[in-house]
């Protein structure tokens, strides 16, 4: 096989890049719809970088950037999302140089810090050659639904940022919101309490089963019992899954699902599950 050369990403490259990721993560991909929802609007702007070989794309790898705030602080930083590399073209270092393409660029645009979760198939890149640092491992809860399915749906006015009490998170303002959750095709669901809300996935293909997911939850702790209730009702399947923040998981009914794949995940680009 030819040597491979790294090349800005454009409209050309989309459909062979949803190619990949489906032939790499099946329904956990994303569709054409999802593609330009996920990177073409979202309002803090994307990087991607394609690597090509005779021509054709053999791996291709995207930062979402955003806005959070670390320490007391507001950053700009980036979520290392997306990265596929075609099975022909597999051990070549691809991913590896394809994810310093995206870092440097980050850097160029200011980013200060580029976030990501890995797994054991990119940690070793992650690590060893990319000297990223492990940070965190969060870890997957589950609820049972009881009494799920039921139709609600809220706005998310907020005033400032949502989230403005927690010290590290990304930046919950408005115009955020709405292209995360309302503006997306994915049908996301809202729940609202007097000063938080609540944004449900619930009925999210996870290979060959379908699972409701907690995607987001903002507000004050005596509200959470509250929202989790209401989020679970607008389920659609067995269990609710979410990654709660240190301060909410007193409120979640029900220990971490015991399996292996539940047990936690290396916080080393946004859930997988979101």
């Amino acid at each position: 096989m030819s040597s491979y050369r790294l090349v800005e990403f454009d409209a050309s490259h989309r459909d062979d890049y949803i190619r990949l990721l489906a032939a790499a993560w099946g329904n956990r991909g994303l569709t054409a719809e999802e593609f330009e929802w996920w990177f073409g609007r979202n309002p803090a702007g994307s990087i991607l970088r394609t690597a090509l070989v005779d021509g054709q794309v053999a791996g291709v790898g995207a930062h979402m950037l955003a806005r959070m705030m670390i320490g007391g602080e507001e950053r700009r930083v980036s979520f290392s999302c997306h990265a596929v590399t075609s099975p022909d073209a597999s051990g070549r270092g691809i991913f590896t140089e394809l994810q310093r393409a995206l870092d440097q660029a980050a850097e160029e645009q200011g980013v200060e810090v580029v976030l990501g979760f890995g797994n054991e198939v990119t940690n070793p890149a992650f690590f060893n050659r990319l000297g990223w640092s492990d940070v965190a491992h969060y870890r997957i809860w589950a609820r049972p639904v009881i009494r799920g399915g039921r139709d609600v749906s809220h706005g998310l006015e907020v005033d400032g940022d949502a989230a403005a009490g927690w010290r590290n998170h990304v930046l919950r303002d408005e115009r955020y919101l709405r292209w995360r959750y309302e503006d997306s095709p994915r049908p996301y669901v809202t729940v609202r309490s007097e000063n938080g809300y609540a944004v449900v996935w619930p009925a999210k293909p996870m290979g060959s089963r379908t699972i409701a997911v907690l995607s987001d939850l903002a507000a004050p702790p005596q509200e959470v019992p509250g929202l989790l209730r209401q989020a679970a009702g607008a389920a659609r399947s067995r269990f609710l899954f979410g990654v709660p923040a240190s301060a909410q998981r007193g409120a979640f009914a029900v220990e971490p699902i015991p399996s292996r794949r539940a047990r936690s995940s290396s916080f080393t680009a946004t859930p997988s599950i979101s």
